[in-house]
């Protein structure tokens, strides 16, 4: 029989008062947010990502041969709403979190016994090296070449916005195999050492000051074929299948390991401002409450279809258009709610500079993972069944389509 749910959290609980220096775990009994910000300053992080590693919780649902417990999406999801309880440190290797889920389902035993472990120690960073300068709406449209030579593949193009490219020590990269066959045939895989000559990695700098996006540069970078991962071919199917998985991931899905959220919660500003005076603002929060309660309840649904053993349709993305404008609106709002001391304030203010920083950072909600218009058209075509938008480009061959030089 399943161990009950109750007794699995209290498992996990105990390990986490266990692991978590003692600091951490009083300002969590406490709900003591200073006490908790000056623990992480004193956590030995590479040493708690080796203990997390080795029990295996923060990837709960992998199979244990693989360093996890095999538990199905549910079950790993009472394993995260502990940990979120617990505030564990956020994962520094967010990408790793969905070339994980491309290995479990795609990769041969030997790339998973190599590459899983280290992602569940966050000892190797990855980098998703999907978008171009000229393909990021239309991605299947990307100009990235490997060309064949012998038993190795020479790559020639450029990624953008490439988070964490600059730390990165491996890319799940997207390139162009074969242009003689529509975009979307073309495309395949390949599991990019970040360190080979020829890669040339180039932060840009953001609204809030930080530079984790990259532009990557390959020059006649070499690749073995025996980092190919799957088919010739079958990139498209690899890439967009990651894509629904980060839509959902980054909501909050279940059982998705604990997200990389930024900003206040609802909860939060409750608790700060208690009683709202002012109408308008109480009536946004009041908005935002109702719109974080149908996100929850529409996570529920697609676990609970998971759990009957129905495949999700296309609700990530429906859940990452509403939670992509959600979050602004509410970030957006938390500055509101702090007036002019959320855009001009003491640098000690801790509770401002975070407001102002969780504005700033949510800008981009809108974009990353797929942008809201983008979503849209999906959902459109997918849900809706409206007609697909005009493309010339589908059907005849990427060397034949019409590009600007």
């Amino acid at each position: 029989m399943d161990e009950p749910d109750g007794a699995l959290a209290a498992r996990v609980e105990d390990w986490l008062r266990a692991n978590l220096p003692a600091a951490w775990v009083d300002a969590i009994d406490r709900d003591d947010g200073e006490a908790l910000r000056r623990a992480r300053e004193h956590l030995d992080v590479a040493d708690w990502w080796d203990r997390l590693g080795d029990a295996g919780w923060f990837f709960s649902s992998w199979p244990v041969e693989y360093g996890g417990h095999g538990l199905d999406s549910h079950r790993a999801g009472v394993v995260n709403n502990v940990m979120r309880r617990f505030k564990v440190p956020r994962t520094d290797n967010p990408l790793g979190i969905n070339v994980s889920q491309a290995l479990l389902r795609w990769g041969s035993d030997e790339q998973r016994r190599r590459y899983l472990p280290p992602i569940a120690h966050q000892r190797e960073i990855w980098v998703q090296l999907f978008s171009e300068p000229g393909a990021g709406s239309d991605l299947a449209g990307l100009s990235t070449r490997a060309t064949r030579d012998g038993d190795q593949w020479i790559i020639n193009g450029q990624k953008v916005w490439s988070s964490w490219a600059h730390t990165a020590h491996f890319g799940f990269l997207l390139a162009r195999t074969d242009p003689d066959v529509p975009k979307h045939q073309g495309l395949s895989v390949f599991l990019l050492d970040m360190s080979t000559p020829g890669i040339t990695v180039r932060p840009l700098r953001q609204i809030t000051g930080e530079a984790f996006f990259n532009e990557v540069f390959f020059d006649d970078v070499a690749c073995p074929d025996t980092q190919r991962f799957g088919a010739l071919g079958q990139g498209w199917q690899f890439a967009s299948s990651l894509l629904t998985y980060e839509r959902g991931a980054g909501v909050g899905g279940g059982s998705a390991a604990p997200s990389m959220h930024v900003g206040r919660s609802v909860d939060a500003l409750v608790r700060h401002y208690g009683r709202i005076e002012d109408p308008t603002l109480r009536a946004r929060l009041t908005v935002a409450y109702s719109r974080e309660q149908i996100a929850h309840w529409t996570r529920m649904r697609i676990e609970a279809q998971r759990r009957a053993g129905r495949t999700p349709g296309q609700e990530s993305s429906i859940l990452k258009l509403f939670h992509s404008e959600s979050t602004q609106a509410l970030q957006t709002l938390s500055l509101d709610l702090e007036g002019l001391n959320g855009v001009a304030h003491a640098p000690d203010d801790r509770w401002a500079s975070t407001t102002q920083y969780g504005f700033l950072r949510v800008r981009s909600a809108t974009i990353a993972g797929g942008t809201s218009e983008i979503q849209r058209n999906i959902l459109g075509e997918k849900v809706l069944g409206l007609p697909k938008e005009p493309a010339a480009d589908r059907n005849i061959p990427w060397s034949q389509v019409l590009r600007s030089s």
